[in-house]
């Protein structure tokens, strides 16, 4: 018997490989600007917690304050599979709630970018990892500090996880 998924992704949605980094989730149908992708839950881990897990769990937390992540420890989910882009087509509403920020084409990838979520916590590593992406857009790199981006704090304004939204807001 399977395990009890802990998220929900919207039907019109399916996981398949990419072209270039492993598994994407990618629209089977038109979806308009709003339009609600997917709710995450799973296991509340400190950041400490999430970098001791390995293999198909590490790095697949999304993160929900500045020392806490939501994600998969047991069981692969196909929340886990969405992948950054420097030039999103998703974003936050709230602190589980994945939305379209645009219509997204059926077929198109659906993406959100990782600035969103991150942000650097007093007792985990530092995080930088080369960007795959390939967008006009790409800074390839992606940091726990980008979500400092004057750009991209103007370009996602109220897309960004509610805990840093929060955060950008104060700083106004």
């Amino acid at each position: 018997m399977a395990k009890r998924m802990f998220s929900w992704m919207n039907p019109k949605l399916e996981v398949r490989e990419t072209e270039k980094y492993g598994k994407g989730v990618f629209a089977k149908e038109d979806i308009e600007k709003n339009e609600l992708l997917a709710i995450f839950g799973g296991y509340v881990l400190t950041l400490e917690e999430e970098e001791g897990l390995s293999g198909e769990f590490a790095d697949t937390g999304v993160q929900i304050h500045d020392d806490f992540v939501l994600t998969s420890k047991e069981q692969k989910e196909d929340t886990d599979c969405f992948n950054h882009s420097c030039d999103p087509n998703a974003g936050y509403n709230g602190q589980i709630f994945l939305v379209a920020m645009e219509n997204i084409e059926k077929e198109k990838e659906v993406t959100f970018d990782y600035a969103m979520v991150l942000h650097k916590a007093e007792k985990s590593r530092e995080y930088k990892i080369k960007c795959l992406c390939g967008s006009e857009k790409c800074r390839e790199y992606i940091t726990e500090n980008d979500w400092k981006i004057p750009e991209l704090q103007k370009k996602y304004d109220g897309y960004f996880q509610y805990f840093l939204q929060e955060k950008i807001n104060k700083l106004k």
